[in-house]
């Protein structure tokens, strides 16, 4: 609900900014599903596997594209007056073992009044964890969510994990296992353990479409009575590049910049002002990779423009771009035309470690498709090219990709 009042004291508007910033979740997943936007797909998918006996699921996308937050929200809609569901959401180490694990499930699992924690003292195998979550009562439903499931580098852990998933499946055991990481971790785990795909769900977590970055930010400025300029929300939602993080971002810093001039409507102008404080909040991580990547000691070199290129352009259901795609943009910002033949050696030298490391390549000599590794990259470096004069926001509005294309990763 939207403010009584117009603000009208110098504390009305302090106040004001205060909610701006806790209106907007940038730092950290959400967990209110009524906060959730652009999401109802996977959210259906993600209940559909739960109240399926002998189904469990995989989340799976890019870095950044709110798939914490969805795990973390979409239980709230299993609420019922005869089933009980305890959710119970686990983030994964790389120190983790199948054991440690199990460890921190039963640390909040309580099974006729004992805690389960308790119970083991040495290792702890599959048969044990399916043994335990059998005896629950029939109205009982744990759901155990384990995030960030890519970062499990013991070489056992995902084959014990798959052997679980499969005793309960096969035992319809009222128990829901939900995998949370990035696409390669899915890949790896149905290429070791095919045998589960039958029981596992996989729901795949695109980047957002525009229509879903916008409904980040209509959602909530409402509640702060303000509204935002057409133009300012194309720009907002350009230069996120489907990542939620930086719709909340852009959003909430460009709120703050416009109550701080006593405006309540957004405009283009609060946009920019805002985007040195984006910059500042960008991982050190980041900027530090993307000064390693584009510093030479030879002038007139292009690593600038051949990543603001690539991250204007048209990218997958992985986050993978071919280099053709980057003809376009790149000689906008050449003003001449290119082949690929100017950038191709470019591109390759951005995979390597004397340069960052900052894309990965994948694919065959002539048919090599790239990504950047770490997709908040990308807008970074929207926002650099801004402040550097590198890129106009005319040039942003015209070049940059509006939507992500499923097919581009199955033609290679």
């Amino acid at each position: 609900m939207a403010p009584a009042t117009h603000p009208q004291t110098d504390e009305d508007w302090q106040a004001r900014i205060y909610d701006a910033i806790d209106a907007f979740s940038p730092g950290a997943p959400i967990d209110d599903l009524n906060l959730l936007a652009g999401r109802a797909k996977q959210i259906d998918q993600m209940l559909d596997a739960v109240l399926q006996r002998g189904q469990h699921a995989i989340l799976y996308g890019e870095r950044g594209v709110g798939k914490s937050s969805l795990a973390n929200t979409f239980s709230t809609k299993l609420i019922g007056p005869t089933r009980t569901r305890s959710c119970i959401h686990i983030n994964c180490d790389p120190s983790d073992n199948f054991t440690r694990l199990c460890r921190k499930i039963f640390r909040r699992l309580t099974s006729n009044g004992e805690n389960l924690g308790d119970k083991y003292i040495n290792d702890i195998y599959p048969d044990d964890l399916v043994y335990e979550l059998s005896e629950f009562p029939l109205n009982t439903f744990p759901i155990i969510i384990l995030d960030e499931f890519d970062k499990l580098t013991e070489g056992e852990t995902p084959t014990f994990i798959a052997n679980t998933i499969k005793h309960l499946s096969d035992r319809s055991i009222r128990t829901t296992i939900i995998i949370v990481g990035v696409a390669d971790s899915v890949d790896g785990l149905i290429k070791e353990h095919g045998s589960i795909s039958r029981c596992l769900r996989q729901i795949r977590m695109e980047r957002m479409s525009p229509a879903e970055l916008r409904e980040i930010v209509d959602d909530r400025l409402p509640s702060l009575a303000m509204s935002i300029h057409q133009d300012a929300m194309a720009h907002l939602v350009a230069l996120s590049r489907g990542l939620p993080h930086y719709a909340h971002l852009f959003g909430q810093q460009a709120a703050k910049k416009a109550l701080e001039h006593r405006r309540l409507v957004i405009d283009i102008k609060h946009i920019e002002q805002a985007l040195p404080v984006c910059m500042e909040q960008t991982d050190q991580s980041v900027r530090a990779q993307y000064h390693w990547a584009t510093t030479s000691p030879r002038s007139g070199n292009i690593y600038k423009q051949v990543l603001l290129a690539a991250a204007l352009s048209q990218v997958d259901e992985f986050g993978y771009f071919h280099p053709v795609a980057l003809q376009n943009p790149l000689g906008s910002l050449l003003n001449r035309d290119v082949k690929v033949s100017l950038f191709g050696q470019h591109l390759k030298k951005l995979c390597q470690e004397d340069r960052g490391s900052v894309l990965e390549q994948t694919g065959s000599e002539r048919k090599y498709i790239y990504r950047f590794v770490e997709p908040m990259m990308q807008p970074f470096i929207l926002m650099y090219g801004l402040k550097n004069g590198l890129i106009t926001r005319e040039q942003v509005s015209e070049l940059a990709a509006s939507h992500y294309e499923p097919r581009l990763s199955s033609e290679f």
